[in-house]
């Protein structure tokens, strides 16, 4: 399936599906409680939790630009050398402890905690994604047009 976001058509990697225990109930995570923190950090501004895991673009090697709808509405607007990277077990798909202290990916806290948020809520998240080997000036042409409201920053 594919949809057009301000002239660019995108593909329809998958609808985001955390994880859920045997009753059906989302699987909750709290990685921080696990970090040492030796160094005594406080919480990046989105690294209180909870959290969730996910898998989604699965073997999506390609750099581009990817979307993230909630309900069919643009939320959130990024890109990446690798699909499969950035939505994956190192990305947005599980928290590591030290990415919730200050210093740490607070972007991958923010959208894995609101993933499980809205998916608690019964809405629906899907992942797009537009390929190009140049994907910065199609991100910054995306943002400025569309301002999904879960990205906090223009790109440069």
């Amino acid at each position: 399936m594919e949809r057009a976001f301000g002239g660019f058509d995108f593909r329809c990697v998958g609808v985001i599906e955390p994880d859920r225990d045997v009753s059906g109930a989302f699987r909750e995570f709290m990685p921080q409680d696990r970090y040492e923190n030796m160094g005594h950090l406080p919480l990046n501004a989105h690294g209180d939790g909870p959290f969730c895991k996910f898998k989604i673009a699965k073997g999506v090697h390609q750099s581009g630009v990817y979307m993230l709808t909630l309900n069919d509405n643009p939320k959130y607007i990024g890109k990446c050398s690798d699909l499969a990277q950035r939505w994956g077990p190192q990305g947005f798909g599980s928290i590591s402890p030290k990415n919730c202290f200050e210093g740490g990916q607070s972007t991958n806290c923010k959208i894995n905690s609101l993933v499980l948020r809205h998916s608690k809520l019964g809405e629906r998240l899907i992942l797009w994604f537009y390929a190009t080997p140049d994907p910065s000036p199609v991100e910054r042409t995306l943002i400025l047009d569309l301002r999904p409201e879960w990205n906090s920053q223009i790109p440069w």
